[in-house]
């Protein structure tokens, strides 16, 4: 994690918060380009692909909508960090907990942290241009054994294919996934997602039924999560009527019907895969999504 601000850094309110808009928040951070944060490469983090901002004080983040007790929250192994995320559209936004845990006697609150994924835009505040740090959670133990898929193989013949599979962190949610050997990926920036592209037949999930889903915009296209551990799993194109698909603009209904065969997976969840060896193209969906305003409380 990232390295304690001295008393001397310049610090500056930021708004953040989840993509629906049901939580917005004020974290004091220092101010940009003087942010430190880390990304981590543990079970959890690399799922999530959040990029955190540690270790604040619980005074320097305050809600003013949503309340961080209604978050879902979601803890494992020893259950010192708790990491939170909106039960509506599955956007990380907070973590508390001890990355060291107090002495006998000791009353020490805990430490918290800010996905500064969902630090709003234009704000000055460009998480793709940051030298960020580096957290190896994964060498800390408890060591995490990933759950196993135990479902159906994609139906869907590939040639050169590879069976990958994955799942979310709790287990709740598990994918097969039919493919060439992966080399290339395209990033989302709220979310942080690495989108693959396979065809419906490419893919099985198991425990769907654990899936939320998030629609926004058009909502031809639902982004879900597994609804214990707030992952995300893939993009889910919706049931769209006649007289639905009717009212979209022209270039969104012929996306929309020209990739209905396609069920985009986020590959931070498939097992064995160094995402970081990865050709990833960066998208800026943002601005591409004019009809899209920062939530305000």
């Amino acid at each position: 994690m990232a390295a304690e601000q001295t008393s001397e850094t310049r610090l500056k309110v930021y708004r953040g918060s989840c993509h629906c808009g049901a939580y917005i928040f004020d974290t004091k951070l220092p101010e940009a380009p003087s942010v430190d944060a880390s990304e981590c490469n543990c079970s959890i983090c690399s799922r999530m692909g959040a990029i955190w901002k540690y270790p604040l004080r619980s005074e320097d983040i305050k809600f003013v909508k949503g309340d961080l007790a209604t978050l879902t929250g979601y803890s494992f192994g020893n259950k010192v960090i708790t990491f939170k995320f909106c039960p509506k559209c599955g956007i990380s936004l907070v973590a508390f907990g001890y990355s060291q845990l107090p002495k006998e006697g000791e009353n020490r609150e805990p430490d918290f942290a800010v996905n500064l994924r969902a630090i709003q835009q234009g704000q000055g505040l460009d998480i793709w241009k940051m030298d960020l740090g580096f957290t190896d959670g994964a060498s800390l133990p408890p060591a995490y054994e990933p759950p196993a898929y135990t479902g159906p193989e994609p139906k869907a013949e590939v040639e050169g294919g590879k069976l990958y599979t994955g799942s979310c962190h709790c287990g709740a949610v598990r994918v097969a996934v039919k493919t060439k050997p992966l080399d290339k990926t395209l990033t989302a920036l709220q979310q942080g997602c690495l989108w693959i592209y396979p065809n419906k037949e490419q893919v099985e999930i198991q425990g769907e039924e654990n899936l939320g889903t998030y629609t926004f915009g058009s909502h031809a296209w639902g982004k879900t999560f597994c609804k214990t551990c707030g992952i995300p799993v893939h993009n889910q194109i919706q049931a769209l009527t006649d007289q639905q698909l009717g009212k979209l603009s022209e270039d969104v209904r012929n996306f929309t019907l020209g990739a209905a065969h396609l069920k985009p997976i986020n590959i931070r969840i498939l097992n064995g895969i160094n995402t970081k060896e990865l050709n990833d193209s960066r998208v800026d969906g943002y601005s591409k999504l004019s009809t899209f305003v920062e939530p305000q409380p």
